[in-house]
């Protein structure tokens, strides 16, 4: 028995060597441009290279390097000659060229409180290098030479690429990438696990931020701005183009990509698209698409995911964007056949941007390349689709506020607030009843500040999509799609105690369409709860019936409660039960969830139950049968919706008092305009990070404020009152780049804030 002890605890000993000979491997390095050299050993602030990639030549799985403030660029920056065409492919700034693991990401990031500025002038700021996974990149301003560019440059330059490819001379290639250079990007090669996040990237010719045929890539927390003006590439802001598995194993439908909580604004094409050859699977059937005639602009959009492999069944998210004054629409996800979206708790503003572009480029002269007027959320040749809790504003009801072609699978549109744009509708002009009765339709959401009126290039620090106190958005989302947290990282109303779906119907259908020809309503007549329930009415068949896809929401091998209460509608009377439509590998199944019909009541609400053990799915959804039509069909009404773990009571819905808002921004109370400990408590920053100024809501107007840096240097700026009360605006025009905190003193307490000044 001892000798088995010590044999344990060797291997206990031997095990806790190997870890912590993991732990001691993972190293920091250290890059000053200004103060650095790579004669050094980089493994302190004082001892830091001065480049990055020196940095990335040392660094291992689960190492990172730390850039401290600085401006990096490619060799020979600043050469370009557009009149010679010289120097038109520089290489990129930084070349991450290592790997990491799972569990031990290599990480490219700022030293703390710092903003470092990759700025380039060529093929882009920041690449990583073909078959590279597990990589971390955040925390940088990546600035590209779009600022110095003129349309009659942009414009030659794709002549003099025309004129290359009518030569037909092999021994003369393109490379002018000084006009499509791209921010942080994966070239055209294979990855996996990628996290860029916490980054700034603006005035780059091509696309702010891109991966081509990666797999499991998260795109989060970053502004994105000014980019894909030069490029006759035909390029949008944040892309993920010809999405394949990463392996033949890992071809699941979970969520494995995915574009979270970006602020994505003044992006569009100015300059025709032109390519020798199109993709196989570009999507587009125009004969001239793409072609030395062409002159028409189809892209500049906000977030795009394009020409996924027909074989990937991943989902993309798309959650908590603000997408605004784009060129096309703020969100667009076509031609990726096997593959599907979910888009929650997005806020799109005024995207569509393109045709006012080309009217000031005519006035000043140029010529008119004339497009599509779009500028909401679209998805094309896609398998399913999910748009829920978001907030689409268009200029007119010229441009399209939403767009749904060629899904094959399930399209679920509720719980979004659409103002002016255009909405799908039938030959007569009629809106289709799956947006018409479930979203809000030509409601203001209310937002805190937006612009009247945008022509051009939009200053976002002058803006503020957060809701007002007023906001028909407020505790109007549908809960069973939402993100834990908002865009600010506040957080957001979670499921009651352990459910995994819910509804009480109260301000929508949340998420149930119609199964047959049935008319779904949010009628106020009956309710089981609250004030409303869903009325199934107009029925043709026994399965006319409200339906609720459940794709995503369960786990393989478990076994859930289903409760939904049935009422019947006056002088109907019959049955009532609820069934399981599963297809999986193309075989379909009906589970009904009760043994036997109940017989249902027109005078009292009856509560279904039902157990159901998931094995898997292609598509699933539940639907719940009314009276049949033997029995002359007839209305009837369902409310309080619950899907539990097998065994859990369902939701209480007498103690629900708070509900998931629409839109990218979660409303966490009125700020009070007392002067009290309330307030105070309540003080709000935005915009954060602000190139000039910053505006504190909800602040004592006897409040003392002071700024400081991280050494705790304080600094005086000018602060004036706001035409809103409780609210001021200090001028940060004069501090440098980096992080500093904002501490409000009133009354002996004392808040701190922390801002990034970019």
């Amino acid at each position: 028995m001892l000798n088995s002890f010590k044999n344990v605890r060797f291997i206990f000993l031997c095990i806790l060597l190997f870890l912590s000979s993991i732990l001691c491997s993972q190293t920091n390095y250290y890059v000053s441009s200004i103060n650095g050299s790579d004669s050094n050993d980089g493994l302190s602030e004082s001892s830091s290279f001065q480049t990055i990639n020196k940095a990335i030549s040392k660094v291992a799985a689960g190492d990172t390097v730390l850039v401290m403030n600085g401006v990096y660029q490619n060799n020979g920056y600043g050469t370009v000659d557009v009149n010679s065409y010289s120097n038109m492919n520089n290489e990129h700034v930084v070349t991450i060229n290592k790997s990491g693991e799972a569990g031990a990401y290599i990480t490219l990031k700022n030293y703390p409180g710092h903003l470092p500025k990759i700025k380039f002038d060529g093929k882009g700021g920041i690449v990583i290098s073909n078959n590279m996974n597990y990589i971390i990149v955040e925390g940088f301003e990546v600035e590209g030479p779009a600022a110095n560019i003129t349309y009659s440059q942009a414009y030659a330059n794709r002549g003099y690429k025309v004129s290359l490819a009518e030569d037909n001379d092999d021994s003369t290639n393109y490379t002018h990438s000084y006009f499509s250079g791209k921010g942080i990007w994966g070239g055209y090669g294979a990855h996996s696990n990628i996290i860029i996040r916490n980054n700034i990237v603006h005035d780059t010719c091509g696309s702010g931020i891109r991966f081509n045929d990666s797999d499991h890539i998260v795109i989060e927390y970053n502004e994105v701005y000014n980019t894909t003006w030069w490029t006759s590439s035909a390029s949008s802001a944040v892309v993920f183009a010809e999405t394949i598995a990463s392996s033949e194993s890992d071809n699941g439908t979970e969520v494995k990509m995915i574009m979270r909580g970006n602020v994505v604004y003044n992006n569009w094409n100015r300059i025709p698209f032109y390519v020798t050859q199109l993709p196989d699977n570009s999507g587009n059937t125009n004969p001239n698409y793409g072609t030395a005639d062409y002159n028409n602009i189809l892209d500049g959009q906000g977030l795009y995911v394009t020409r996924s492999d027909d074989n990937y069944k991943g989902t993309f998210l798309f959650e908590n964007n603000v997408c605004v004054n784009n060129g096309k629409n703020g969100i667009n996800f076509d031609n990726s056949k096997g593959a599907s979206a979910i888009i929650q708790n997005n806020t799109l503003f005024y995207n569509g941007v393109h045709e006012i572009i080309q009217d000031i480029s005519v006035e000043n002269g140029n010529r008119g390349h004339r497009g599509q007027k779009v500028g909401g959320i679209k998805s094309n040749k896609i398998l399913n689709t999910t748009v829920v809790n978001n907030i689409v504003v268009t200029r007119d009801n010229i441009f399209s506020a939403i767009e749904l072609p060629n899904v094959t699978g399930n399209k679920t549109v509720n719980s979004n607030i659409f103002l002016n744009g255009k909405l799908p509708s039938d030959d007569t002009g009629t809106v289709y009843n799956y947006i018409a009765c479930c979203n809000m339709i030509n409601v203001d959401p209310l937002f805190t500040n937006f612009p009247a009126e945008v022509n051009g290039a939009i200053d976002i620090d002058e803006t503020n999509f957060q809701l007002n106190e007023n906001s028909p958005a407020i505790d109007a989302g549908n809960p069973n799609y939402s993100p834990d947290k908002d865009i600010n990282g506040n957080s957001r109303p979670i499921n009651a105690i352990n459910a995994i779906s819910y509804t009480s119907f109260e301000n929508s259908t949340d998420g149930w369409t119609q199964f047959g020809n049935a008319n779904l309503t949010v009628s106020s007549n009956e309710s089981l709860t609250g004030n409303s329930s869903l009325n199934i009415s107009q029925r043709e068949f026994n399965y006319s019936s409200p339906r609720l896809f459940l794709d995503g929401l369960l786990t393989i091998g478990e076994t859930y409660t289903f409760y939904i209460n049935v009422k019947l509608a006056e002088n109907v009377s019959g049955s009532a039960n609820m069934t399981i439509k599963n297809t999986l590998n193309g075989v379909v199944t009906y589970t009904d969830l009760l043994d036997s019909s109940l017989t249902a009541s027109n005078n009292t609400w009856l509560e279904l139950k039902g157990d159901y053990t998931y094995n898997g799915s292609d598509q699933i959804f539940l639907y719940v049968k009314g009276p049949t039509m033997a029995n002359g069909g007839g209305d009837f009404y369902i409310d309080d919706f619950s899907l539990v773990p097998q065994g859990s009571s369902p939701v209480d819905f007498s103690d629900l008092s708070n509900v998931v808002d629409i839109g990218a921004y979660e409303y966490d109370g009125a700020l009070s305009l007392d002067d009290n400990t309330s307030s105070f408590n309540n003080i709000k920053v935005y915009p954060n990070p602000a190139k000039n100024v910053i505006i504190l809501s909800g602040i004592s107007a006897n409040s003392r404020i002071l700024i400081f840096d991280l050494l705790g240097k304080s600094y005086s700026v000018k602060s004036n009152p706001r035409n809103k009360s409780n609210e001021v605006i200090l001028d940060i025009s004069e501090l440098n780049t980096g992080l500093y905190f904002i501490k409000t003193f009133y009354n002996g307490l004392v808040q701190t804030k922390k801002i990034i000044k970019k």
